[in-house]
This record gives structure tokens, sequence and C-alpha cells, in this order.
């Protein structure tokens, strides 16, 4: 279920992302039938799914040696600190062990163009 702002649908310069409703009478808020409803803890996913990205265990790599401890089972998230250098040798060894790599492509498309 995706929960959007109150008036998201009616007026244009609301933004659709949830903010809880402030106002006294906001039917929203009161809970009346027919309204939007408010996130609660019913509406959590299963412990066993939460933080998951595409059905993958995420896990942050800064090294080789980071990468020994995954398997096909985890994503790869490359850190920021790491240079364009190391990020292409761990994305070569991620494809090796068919790991996905969400983060590879932005960091080493703009070392080229420092590069130039």
């Amino acid at each position: 279920m995706e929960f959007t702002k109150h008036d998201a649908g009616k007026l244009k310069r609301v933004g659709n992302s949830w903010r809880k409703p402030t106002g006294k009478k906001n039917k929203t808020k009161v809970g009346k039938k027919g309204h939007k409803k408010m996130p609660s803890k019913g509406f959590i996913s299963p412990a066993s799914k939460r933080g998951r990205i595409a059905g993958k265990i995420p896990a942050r790599v800064f090294n080789l040696m980071d990468l020994e401890k995954l398997n096909e089972e985890n994503i790869a998230i490359i850190g920021k600190t790491v240079g364009a250098l190391k990020r292409k040798l761990i994305y070569e060894k991620c494809k090796e062990k068919k790991i996905m790599v969400i983060n590879y492509a932005g960091k080493t498309e703009n070392a080229k163009k420092d590069s130039k």
C-alpha cells in the first residue's frame, strides 16, 4: 500500500511523499471512513523481507576483502570513498561471482570526464 500526502490528488503544489496530517479537524488524522489511511504498525512488512533490495540483502563494499564475505544472495553497494580504479576492480570481481552492484556507473563516468 502506498501512502500519499492528504491533498496530493487535489492540489498540484502538494507533493506525493507522506507527511503526517497536523490539522485539528483533518479527516485523515481523525481516521474518518472513506479517507486515506495513515501508516501504522499493522502495515509493516515481514522481518524476512524488510530492508531488501530486489529481494537481495544489501552489503556495503569498500575493498576486495569485503567481497569474499558475499555470495549471490547479496547485492553490493560500493562505498562512496572508493576511487575509480578500485571501483572498477570491485565491479569486475562482482561480475565473476555473479553479485549484483547497484551504484557502479555514476562515479566511473565522472572519473572519465575529469581525466580528460
